[in-house]
Order: C-alpha cells, then sequence, then structure tokens
C-alpha cells in the first residue's frame, strides 16, 4: 500500500503532502527542516489521511526536505513560541500606539526568524485603516520581514481551533478544507431555531455543520 506522508508545520496544524522519493526517505513522527515558498520551516512526518491531523495546507507550498531535525533544530523550534508570544503583545502594544483598531489574533515566526506573520482581525469591519507604519516599526523591532494578514471571524477560528458544541475539534480545523457560506435559511429548513448558543461556533457565525447535518445534539456523520 502507498504511503501518503506529509509534513506537519510547527504551527496552527497546517500539512503539507509530500510525495517521490522523500516520502521513503523520512520516517512518520520524525522531525525535519523543510523548505516551503514561505522559507526554511520546522514540522513533523505524519499520516495525511489521518483524522487525528490538521487540514492540508492550501496556503503554503513545500518546495523540499531540507534535513532531519537535529538537538538544535528542536532546541530553536522550541524557542519560538515564546517569541511569538511577546510578539503579539508587543503588536498589540503598537497598533493601540498608533491608534490602528484590529486584534491580533496570532503570531508565527517561521523557523529561520527572518520572517514572522502576524495574523489580525479588523475592530470595525466597515473600516480599512493603513497598517504599513505599524508594519514597518513591527519589522524595525522584531528584525525581520513581517507580513499583515486580515483574517475573518471563521479564520481566527480555524487558526486558534477549539471544540465544537458537539464536543469534538472544530471542523474547520480537522477536516473541512474550505467552509461553506451558511444562511439563516439553510438553518430554518433544518427545523432548527436560531440561537446563539445553539446555532453559532467559536468564531460567532452560523456552524459549518449547517451545510451538511446537523441534529439539536451536535454533528454527526463526517463531523
Amino acid at each position: 500500500m502507498e504511503r501518503k506522508l506529509g509534513i506537519k508545520l510547527r504551527k496552527f496544524n497546517r500539512i503539507c503532502p509530500i510525495s517521490g522519493e522523500d516520502s521513503f526517505a523520512i520516517k512518520l513522527d520524525s522531525p525535519v527542516v523543510v523548505l516551503t515558498d514561505r522559507g526554511e520551516e520546522y514540522g513533523t512526518v505524519v499520516m495525511t489521511n489521518s483524522k487525528s491531523y490538521g487540514k492540508t495546507a492550501s496556503d503554503v507550498h513545500l518546495k523540499k526536505i531540507i534535513r532531519k531535525a537535529t538537538a538544535e533544530d528542536q532546541k530553536l523550534a522550541d524557542s519560538l513560541e515564546h517569541r511569538e508570544e511577546e510578539a503579539s503583545k508587543i503588536a498589540m502594544q503598537k497598533a493601540k500606539e498608533f491608534e490602528i483598531p484590529i486584534k491580533v489574533v496570532g503570531v508565527e515566526s517561521l523557523f529561520d526568524t527572518g520572517k514572522m506573520a502576524i495574523y489580525y482581525r479588523l475592530v470595525k469591519e466597515n473600516k480599512i485603516p493603513d497598517i504599513k507604519p505599524l508594519k514597518k516599526e513591527l519589522s524595525n523591532i522584531f528584525k525581520a520581514e513581517v507580513t499583515m494578514r486580515s483574517v475573518t471571524p471563521r479564520d481566527e477560528a480555524q487558526l486558534i481551533g477549539g471544540l465544537g458544541p458537539c464536543g469534538k475539534a472544530l471542523c474547520c480545523t480537522t477536516w473541512l478544507h474550505k467552509p461553506k457560506h451558511i444562511t439563516v435559511k439553510m438553518v430554518k429548513d433544518q427545523g432548527v431555531q436560531i440561537s446563539p448558543t445553539k446555532t453559532s461556533g467559536v468564531c460567532g457565525r452560523l456552524m459549518c455543520c449547517f451545510s451538511y447535518e446537523t441534529t439539536e445534539k451536535g454533528c454527526e456523520g463526517d463531523c
């Protein structure tokens, strides 16, 4: 049976499928350093067809496996979480100083530490702020190429993860790659009364599972 392996990247549960000779040269659960279209990243070899792992990455593409991670590589990867926590606090502080109405929902430092992605939500969705001064300031502080990415409430839930009302991991963080637009009519057609506590997900929007199957007890079937 052909092995279906992938690289689970360090942050946000992304998985990049791998194929060819590389898939036979590495072992399951091995920590590795890889090159993606974003730069050097740290990850772990996983089975891509396992529901216990996250979604297949659509915004990150694997170029090659550089090496099996060394002890020093693992130490650096472990230190990135603290760097990201500090960066998140500083980014929020600077956003307030620049009077830019955004909420920082996540920070991702790449393995080479020369690049950093900051994910944010607009506080006032009908007003798009000028974030260029903030981006320049953060680039100087972190000594890195900073990318600012605006996300929706659904994107935020997908990045951070959590449990749905059914008690299971969110569909958007496990198997549902492209959440569909859910309408009030779709919910009512299933005989469910609109209620923030019963029909809304952790993102505050109508739950994605109304697009395929739902009951008062929660999701059934694939979710």
